[in-house]
């Protein structure tokens, strides 16, 4: 690393507030339909004119917006991630983004007392703050494309009972749903996210096919049989024993031959034997494999079959 790329890695927040900025101000989708003069955008978005030069110019710069002559238009990357429009709109994860900046500036705090600087209740006090996270994990799994992987990694042609366990905003039960059409899926998840999680189900049609079962996976008993049962980014939040004691009850769910899926960051450098493996082994699940997934996405499938 060069003395310039160092003092890039400190003054990384200056283009992650810019980024964030301008998807809260809705900069982009103001430029959606045709370029615009910097004073014609603040004008439409009732901001201060030189204030929202700045702010353009900035943002073309980092090669979100282009700008010719007096007129600045979108960057393809921001047209296809950045307007509210987009399919591929990841916004809610920039705005979740934005949401942390408090916790990241008292990460000295943290450090120093070892305390953490925020609840770990999954945005559980504060149902702005769960719309907020639950919309995030939406935008992101979309944006990146991780349920058609997911659909494709596997097959689902004879599953007709599946269960996604801390589900959110539901995104993979309706995508996998409207693929399959035998399949049916519960979801198991807090009480204050599935208030969330319904209108995801009400808005997307799929009120027949998906049903929620409220409860605290860490302590509570999980009903049904299911034939796949599905975590995404769940076990990288817990300890060893905490994922030991899940993946055991979870194991119970299972119909014979159902499967455990495990869609999450696995850090073993041999990637042959991760720890969650030996969890799966443990619960008395067999041929585990892993699946490395590609860029964007930056995590692994870890499957074990009862």
């Amino acid at each position: 690393m060069n003395f310039s790329q160092l003092m890039g890695l400190a003054s990384g927040h200056v283009e992650a507030r810019l980024t964030q900025t301008a998807v809260e101000l809705r900069i982009f989708d103001a430029l959606e339909n045709a370029a615009l003069t910097s004073e014609e955008a603040a004008a439409r978005l009732a901001l201060e004119p030189k204030a929202a030069e700045l702010l353009l110019n900035a943002l073309g710069a980092v090669e979100l917006l282009h700008k010719n002559a007096a007129l600045f238009s979108l960057a393809d990357t921001a047209r296809q991630y950045l307007l509210r429009s987009s399919p591929y709109y990841v916004g809610d994860m920039i705005r979740f983004e934005s949401s942390l900046w408090n916790c990241w500036e008292k990460l000295p705090e943290a450090i120093r007392s070892g305390k953490a600087v925020r609840p770990a209740n999954m945005y559980q006090d504060d149902v702005n703050e769960t719309e907020t996270f639950i919309s995030a994990m939406d935008s992101l799994v979309k944006a990146r494309g991780d349920s058609d992987v997911v659909a494709s990694a596997l097959d689902w042609s004879h599953v007709s009972e599946f269960l996604d366990v801390g589900s959110g905003p539901a995104t993979y039960p309706i995508a996998l749903c409207k693929t399959f059409p035998n399949l049916h899926a519960s979801i198991f998840d807090l009480p204050v996210t599935l208030n969330i999680t319904r209108r995801f189900i009400r808005e997307a049609g799929m009120e027949d096919r998906i049903r929620l079962i409220a409860g605290d996976y860490r302590k509570d008993t999980i009903p049904g049989d299911y034939q796949v049962i599905f975590l995404s980014n769940v076990i990288h939040g817990e300890d060893y024993a905490k994922n030991e004691a899940l993946i055991g009850k979870l194991a119970k769910n299972l119909e014979p031959a159902g499967r455990i899926v495990i869609k999450d960051h696995i850090l073993d450098d041999s990637r042959a034997k991760p720890a969650v493996g030996a969890i799966l082994e443990a619960a008395g699940l067999s041929e585990v494999e892993q699946i490395n997934l590609s860029s964007p996405l930056t995590s692994s499938l870890v499957i074990g079959t009862k």
